[in-house]
């Protein structure tokens, strides 16, 4: 692999305990995360309240995720030209100002659905920055042969706030007396996460892309590069492309996850909060073994393997009758995607120059995340109709095909 494209400065055998830069990443990503996982816990809880349409609730989960359709390539691009560290702290500020909207109009007695569209659909482009910087930043950070366990620390930081967001969000809702101001103290702790985040990222010493940064020009043509490059390389396209499918199949799970925990089991804010927090543990365990899983199983039994404890997962949600269920349920699904994202990321960065990182990562998620507007909005309007079982008994089936496809799609060879 040509390794000329990682900054000559990163010592290859540094641990990443002691990599400076690489450690203020990691804790502004993690304060974000579990700020995020809060608000990401009161938004449908919200949502329901406003509007008491399942439909609409989804189409506000979907508007969160337009941005990954609409914004990702050219986000990829302007990543690429500015300075990295200056977009990742801009997006957290930004945020912050957002979500802090939220309790504002509340106490203001102004908060609308409309608001709440705007809020969602801003934090969503301001959270594609974030992200396509943060990953693009990555490997300036760390070493090529660190890709791996860096990326599984990241992971190992989502799956932490599996853990402790749900069940702070509980906690945060249950304290603000549920509902409506429940929900709005939830969006306020998580505007306040963002800004130590930004704080987090102002004390980076490295500079977070190769010093020659990608000429000026017609956007067109910058997009079309990474796109082009993307395209090109038959595995990469079949890892991005079985990545938006497995999305849009697992999109409208949050929601339905609500619907069942409300209408079905009754669980309060707290109950249902721990539920995912107890379901993120299982997160955190499979981020600590990823690197192990990529380096010793072959990358085809790590993606069609996914798929098929999937496949089991969502027919125990489907059929989940109280919290141990819908609990387990959640542990199999967040076990196995550190894994599945340590493969995808890593094969991805290793096989993209330092120049293209923000546009092929950008090109990447336009595809593989922007479909989940539409898995979220269809999950939304098909459960009125089928009833929530048989919606999670075909999205399990579904699961199915795409374990198939694993196992004969084009894969690149160990980097």
């Amino acid at each position: 692999m040509n390794t000329e494209h990682v900054p000559r400065a990163i010592a290859t055998d540094s641990p990443l305990h002691r990599n400076h830069d690489f450690v203020l990443l990691t804790v502004a990503g993690a304060i974000s995360s579990i700020g995020g996982r809060v608000s990401q816990l009161a938004l449908p809880i919200l949502a329901l309240a406003l509007t008491n349409s399942p439909a609409l609730a989804g189409l506000l989960a979907a508007a969160q995720q337009i941005p990954y359709l609409l914004f990702s390539v050219p986000a990829g691009v302007w990543v690429d030209r500015a300075d990295r560290k200056q977009v990742l702290v801009a997006c957290d500020l930004l945020r912050f100002l957002l979500l802090a909207s939220i309790p504002a109009a509340y106490a203001l007695n102004a908060l609308s659905v409309a608001q709440l569209f705007v809020v969602v659909v801003l934090q969503g482009v301001c959270t594609v920055l974030f992200a396509v910087a943060e990953l693009a930043a990555l490997p300036s950070v760390v070493a090529r042969n660190q890709l791996a366990p860096a990326r599984a620390v990241n992971q190992g930081v989502e799956s932490a706030a599996e853990v402790l967001g749900p069940s702070l969000g509980g906690l945060v809702i249950g304290v603000g007396g549920g509902g409506i101001p429940g929900a709005a103290l939830a969006y306020l702790v998580d505007g306040v996460s963002y800004l130590a985040s930004g704080g987090a990222l102002l004390a980076v010493r490295r500079k977070l892309q190769a010093a020659e940064r990608p000429a000026g020009g017609r956007l067109r043509d910058a997009l079309a590069e990474g796109m082009a490059f993307l395209w090109r390389s038959q595995p990469l396209r079949f890892l991005m492309l079985l990545t938006a499918s497995l999305n849009f199949l697992q999109a409208p799970l949050y929601l339905l996850t609500v619907i069942i925990a409300q209408n079905r089991l009754d669980l309060s804010a707290p109950q249902l909060g721990l539920a995912f927090g107890v379901a993120g543990a299982a997160a955190v365990l499979g981020a600590a073994i990823a690197p192990a899983i990529y380096h010793r199983m072959p990358l085809r039994a790590i993606l069609a393997g996914s798929s098929v404890v999937w496949v089991a997962a969502i027919a125990i949600l489907a059929l989940a009758d109280g919290m141990a269920a819908l609990t387990l349920a959640w542990v199999f699904i967040h076990l196995c995607w550190p894994a599945y994202d340590v493969t995808v990321v890593t094969e991805r960065l290793a096989a993209t120059p330092d120049h293209l990182h923000g546009r092929v990562i950008s090109a990447f998620r336009t595809v593989s995340y922007g479909v989940e507007p539409l898995g979220v909005a269809l999950g939304g309007l098909l459960v009125a109709v089928t009833g929530v079982t048989p919606l999670l008994l075909a999205l399990s089936a579904l699961h199915l095909l795409c374990a198939a496809w694993a196992l004969r799609g084009a894969l690149p060879l160990r980097q």
